[in-house]
């Protein structure tokens, strides 16, 4: 799997519901679509929102034993330069965890809103398809290539970071 050392840090989505065969959600209207899938939406980012919320404690956890084991006797020469290096894989993996958890809370409250599945940039629709592959996403695609070339100054950056379409 893509997390073989530290597997409590990672989500399964392997029994994903938003996993659907062809043909469903074939109906002529969008918003249709969309109405009919967002308590799965709803569903799956509640459940990305407890995962990220108990993987920073894990990390958070982890992060005071590897402090507390500071001042101890080290069992060989590498043991402070192995602590250093977790520390700084840790370090990054909680400030993706935050990215991510502040872009699945920005996604919650544009669906509590209304405003789910519009851009928060320029408000075109989002293609149901890019809500179900990442429901945390808050950007069109346009959007988010123009941010992403630093295009983008019109976004309000009320939280740390815009969800982007690619994964996390």
């Amino acid at each position: 799997g893509p997390c073989p050392s530290r597997p409590e840090l990672c989500m399964d989505l392997s029994r994903s519901p938003l996993v659907r065969t062809p043909g469903q959600i074939r109906s002529g209207r969008r918003e249709d679509a969309l109405a009919f899938r967002l308590p799965v939406l709803h569903a799956v980012l509640e459940r990305q929102l407890r995962f990220r919320r108990e993987q920073l404690a894990l990390l958070d956890e982890s992060g005071e034993a590897l402090e507390a084991s500071d001042g101890a006797e080290p069992a060989d020469d590498w043991a402070p330069e192995a602590a250093r290096a977790v520390r700084e894989v840790d370090a990054l993996v909680a400030a993706g965890a935050r990215r991510a958890l502040n872009d699945i809370e920005v996604a919650l409250d544009r669906m509590r809103a209304g405003r789910y599945g519009r851009c928060r940039s320029c408000g075109d629709r989002i293609p149901l398809a890019v809500l179900e592959a990442i429901p945390k996403t808050t950007v069109c695609l346009t959007c988010h290539a123009r941010r992403e070339r630093g295009g983008d100054q019109q976004m309000p950056r009320t939280r740390v970071h815009a969800a982007a379409p690619t994964g996390g």
